[in-house]
């Protein structure tokens, strides 16, 4: 009986392949859930901290002028267009990888 025995770890006999959680176990299931709703928002938190820290100080001049407004609204678009494409080219790469079983 090895150490791992003492630890919870289950020993397999010779020449057989360890067990692996399948996708399909609920536990499974619910910790990608959590990770990826913790990626989701670590992601927003990224994109509002670079809007702010780009966007305001190239197009903020004066404090509560008026002619700030469409610099900022411009600056807020493309981050939004560009964050959209690469989102949606990130996902594809991931889902082809992921078919391919390169993950």
């Amino acid at each position: 009986m090895g150490l791992g025995s003492f630890f919870g770890k289950k020993e397999t006999p010779e020449g057989a392949a360890p067990a692996v959680p399948t996708s399909q176990d609920p536990a499974t299931l619910q910790v990608k859930q959590q990770i990826q709703q913790e990626l989701a928002i670590a992601n927003a938190t990224e994109l509002v901290s670079k809007v702010s820290e780009n966007c305001f100080e190239k197009c903020l001049q004066a404090p509560f002028s008026q002619g700030n407004d469409p610099c900022i609204d411009q600056c807020l678009a493309k981050y939004m267009r560009s964050w959209n494409v690469i989102s949606r080219t990130y996902v594809a790469r991931i889902q082809n990888a992921s078919d391919t079983g390169e993950i």
